[in-house]
């Protein structure tokens, strides 16, 4: 589906800018990284910070489609379409459904674990640990199913996670109305104090987005723009054994059709 304009996406350089406001460092700029040595993002007063982006479609994995065909085969009934919603799937799968498409986050969050670990150490920094976790384009999850996972995975595969920041971009389009979230919010993982800077960062996050798609709009036509832009939130569709998976895209009501009568 083209995009009806150009939505910012969530990158790196978007994330130094708001580190830059907020008063943080790059690593590399403290202290030399060794050659193999494991190293986060940004160096804070309050602690260790490694941000984290999904870009990719979970569900776009071969071998994963096939583990969610086999789990509903249980709870199909021999339907010709089944709907995989995360929201509306049965019970009795949610627990193995849920561990199915959180295998990326366990992943990164892994990873993102140790790399605070080694840089915590490196600083010799008793601060705290924050994972920035941002969901650019894993639409399967949509904000509260990526932070209640991400959660949950930090919590059960991370002794060196503290809070986990995470931020959403949902970009919505219908045939005539499109529309845009962009979520931010801190969660503790710990039985700790709440992290010092959640509500600075969400402030920082949110306004840098506001002026980005301010900027967009108003050069729509900027190819640099629609190159980098995300895209809308779509179906998503497999097949297996003559059986369609599908997850329907949330539907955009078209106003033009909500207008009162006069």
């Amino acid at each position: 589906m083209e995009s009806m304009f150009p939505v910012p996406r969530i990158t790196e350089s978007f994330i130094d800018g708001v580190a830059d406001q907020l008063g943080w460092k790059r690593f590399s700029a403290v202290r030399s990284v060794a050659e193999g040595e494991q190293n986060a993002d940004y160096v804070a007063p309050s602690g260790i910070l490694e941000l984290k982006i999904f870009e990719e479609e979970g569900l776009d994995k071969t071998e994963r489609q096939s583990k969610l065909a086999h789990l509903f085969e249980s709870v199909s009934a021999g339907d010709d379409v089944v709907d995989i919603d995360l929201n509306s799937a049965p019970e009795k799968i949610r627990q193995k459904l849920e561990s199915i498409v959180s295998k990326p986050l366990q992943t990164a969050i892994k990873k993102a674990s140790k790399q605070i670990k080694s840089s915590a150490l490196a600083l010799q920094s008793d601060g705290v640990g924050v994972l920035i976790a941002v969901n650019n384009g894993f639409s399967y999850l949509d904000a509260d199913n990526f932070e209640r996972l991400v959660i949950r995975r930090c919590r059960n595969d991370s002794s060196n996670i503290d809070h986990a920041a995470c931020v959403t971009v949902d970009y919505h389009q219908g045939d005539f109305d499109a529309f845009v979230f962009c979520t931010v919010r801190c969660h503790p993982i710990k039985e700790v104090e709440s992290w010092s800077e959640a509500e600075r960062f969400c402030s920082v996050v949110k306004k840098k987005f506001e002026v980005a798609m301010t900027k967009m709009m108003r050069d729509q036509m900027n190819r640099a723009f629609r190159d980098e832009s995300l895209s809308p939130v779509t179906d998503i569709l497999f097949e297996r054994n003559g059986v369609r998976y599908i997850r329907k895209a949330p539907c955009v009501p078209d106003s033009r059709l909500n207008k009162n009568e006069v």
